[in-house]
């Protein structure tokens, strides 16, 4: 007996994935929606020019929400620059059978990559170790 292959919505949609998280929406997804909405709009029943309109302000909302999130972002971690933070370090090798560990230093910088902020910390031994916001576990004075 052969055995049924489950089909999933992905094959029909022509996504080529699986969907992006709820946080991962961003301005070009909200825009390829709205192109698709407005192609495949009844043509004797097209949209509302009131609900177009609408639709172009929640863009910019959008929009300036992502640039907002972004400023505040880089001004929590250039608030962080002096304090002594404990983050999970990066993986940098194999060898460390792929769990991170902790890593404690000052924080001497800020750096804005691909979006993300990344801190510079200060080790004891006077290494820098670069860790994203995301990764801090610890502040303290």
């Amino acid at each position: 007996m052969n055995a049924i292959d489950p089909t999933g919505a992905n094959t029909y949609s022509n996504m080529g994935g699986k969907a992006a998280a709820k946080g991962e929406l961003n301005m070009d997804t909200f825009l390829r929606l709205l192109t698709v909405q407005l192609a495949n709009q009844n043509p004797l029943e097209p949209m509302n020019d009131r609900d177009f309109f609408a639709q172009m302000a929640q863009l910019g909302q959008v929009e300036g929400m992502d640039g907002l999130q972004e400023s505040l972002n880089t001004l929590n971690g250039a608030a962080m620059i002096g304090k002594t933070v404990t983050a999970v370090r990066p993986m940098t090798d194999a060898d460390s059978g792929g769990v991170n560990s902790l890593v404690t230093g000052t924080v001497t910088r800020i750096t804005v990559r691909d979006g993300k902020q990344i801190l510079g910390l200060k080790e004891a031994n006077g290494g820098i170790v670069e860790v994203e916001m995301g990764g801090i576990r610890e502040i303290s004075g």
